[in-house]
């Protein structure tokens, strides 16, 4: 299945990562560079916007009182939630959908690429970039083990553009 998401790869954002490509060897991460970026924003926007926004909308008062710290946790968890529903929506309509992957033997659907997991890649290596984001500027709300963690996190999940 050819890549699903609705906007293609800007070439000049393509050309602009294949140095780092390259060398880090993530063959398939200007195919989608502009998802990951774009993940990025969206999660960051979902949590600056979306996020207090519903949640004062839900829970005015409980929201509310919530001190600086618990709102920033809130919003974080909100985020999470939106992205792990996101993803696994995708993900299993892709099982469903995606014929490529459907014809390929178990190897291949470990080692093997599709344009559509790939975009589910790219989309949670945005959220990933997200949370290590978050975990930079907020270390002292969520500790080092969290900023460890986010690290971890995306250098695993980038270990799928190889």
């Amino acid at each position: 299945m050819h890549d699903p998401f609705p906007i293609p790869p800007i070439p000049w954002l393509s050309s602009a990562v294949q140095p780092l490509a390259d060398y880090l060897g993530f063959q398939t991460l200007p195919l989608h560079i502009h998802e990951v970026l774009l993940s990025f924003f969206s999660y960051a926007f979902v949590e600056n916007v979306v996020a207090p926004t519903v949640s004062q909308w839900l829970f005015p008062v409980k929201y509310a009182a919530l001190s600086r710290n618990r709102r920033l946790n809130w919003n974080v968890h909100v985020v999470s939630l939106v992205q792990s529903t996101t993803i696994n929506i995708l993900a299993l309509w892709i099982l469903y959908a995606d014929e490529e992957r459907k014809n390929m033997e178990w190897q291949e659907r470990i080692w093997g690429y599709t344009g559509a997991a790939g975009m589910i890649q790219g989309l949670a290596a945005g959220y990933f970039l997200w949370d290590l984001m978050i975990s930079i500027i907020h270390v002292q709300a969520f500790g080092l083990g969290m900023l460890m963690h986010a690290i971890s996190a995306l250098i695993v999940f980038s270990f799928g553009f190889v």
